[in-house]
C-alpha cells in the first residue's frame, strides 16, 4: 500500500493543492489488479484531508477493498463554485469543478487508476456527504456511486433561518450557496438535483446514505431523505447504527460503504 502526497497547482483554484492518495498494492490482501477502482473522499467543515485519513484509517480500507482513495482538501467550501458568478473570475474559486473535473483529470494522468465510470466514486463526510451528493449528481458521467455519511443535509436557511442546532451562520450559508434566487433549481439545491435524476432513475448513481442514531445534528434529516428518495425510487442504500456526528461512527460506517462501493452491479 502507497500513501502518497501530491502537489500541483490548481487551475480551478488558482493555488497549490495537496491531495493524499492511498493505493492499494496487487497482493494478498485483494486480488484487484490496476488499474485500481478510485474513491474521492470530501472531509467535513473545519476538517481536513490529513485528520480525516487518520481518524478513519483509510490505509486500511484501500488495501483490504483494492480501491484507491484519494483525499480533497476543500476548505470549508461546501465543494461549491462560488455562488454568484459575478464574483468566479475575481475569488477563483470553482471547488465544484476541482471536485469533478480537475483533480480526476490530474490524478488519472499521475495514477494507474481507471477511467471508467463504474469504477470512480466520491463520497464525504457532513459538508463531505453533501459536497458528494450534489457533485456526484453533476457529474453523473463520471461518478457512478455516492457516498453520503452523516451528510449535511437540511442546512439552507429556508425563510431565513437556520436548522436548530446548527453550527454555521446564516449569512455563511448564504455567501456559500446563495440567495433563494441562485440557491433554488441550482446543482447546489440538492433536492432539485435529486429530482432531475429522477427523471431517468437508470442513468443516476447509486447512492449509499449513513447516518448516527445519536446524531443530533443530521440524523432525523438524513433518514427522512433516505427513505423519501426510496420511495420515489432512487437506487439508494440507507444505512444507521448506533453513533454520533463524529469520527468514531464515521470509521464504523467505512466498512458498510466500501462494501457498497465495490460491490458488483448498477452503473
Amino acid at each position: 500500500m502507497a500513501n502518497l502526497h501530491l502537489n500541483f497547482r490548481s487551475d480551478m483554484l488558482m493555488r497549490s493543492v495537496y491531495p493524499r492518495v492511498f493505493l492499494p498494492d496487487y497482493n494478498d490482501w485483494n486480488d484487484v489488479p490496476p488499474p485500481y477502482r478510485t474513491l474521492y473522499f470530501l472531509h467535513g467543515y473545519s476538517g481536513g484531508a490529513l485528520e480525516t485519513a487518520t481518524f478513519t484509517n483509510f490505509a486500511l480500507y484501500a488495501a483490504v477493498h483494492g480501491i484507491a482513495i484519494v483525499m480533497i482538501d476543500g476548505d470549508n467550501s461546501f465543494y461549491v463554485d462560488d455562488a454568484l458568478p459575478i464574483y468566479d473570475e475575481q475569488r477563483n474559486a470553482y471547488y465544484s469543478r476541482y471536485v469533478g473535473e480537475e483533480i480526476v483529470e490530474v490524478t488519472r494522468k499521475l495514477l494507474p487508476l481507471s477511467h471508467r465510470r463504474e469504477d470512480t466514486f466520491i463520497a464525504g463526510i457532513s459538508m463531505g456527504g453533501y459536497g458528494a451528493l450534489i457533485n456526484g449528481l453533476r457529474y453523473s458521467d463520471t461518478f457512478s456511486k455516492i457516498g453520503m455519511l452523516s451528510p449535511a443535509l437540511g442546512m439552507y436557511p429556508e425563510n431565513g433561518k437556520m436548522q436548530p442546532g446548527s453550527p454555521l451562520h446564516r449569512e455563511s450559508m448564504l455567501a456559500l450557496l446563495g440567495d433563494p434566487e441562485h440557491y433554488h433549481g441550482s446543482y447546489r439545491d440538492y433536492e432539485a438535483a435529486m429530482r432531475k435524476a429522477l427523471e431517468k432513475p437508470q442513468d443516476m448513481p447509486r447512492l449509499f446514505l449513513a447516518c448516527g442514531t445519536e446524531d443530533p445534528l443530521v440524523y432525523q434529516a438524513g433518514r427522512d431523505f433516505a427513505h423519501r428518495m426510496q420511495a420515489e425510487g432512487a437506487p439508494m442504500t440507507y444505512y444507521e447504527a448506533q453513533g454520533g456526528h463524529d469520527h468514531v461512527f464515521w470509521k464504523h460506517a467505512m466498512k458498510p460503504l466500501c462494501e457498497f462501493l465495490t460491490a458488483k452491479g448498477g452503473k
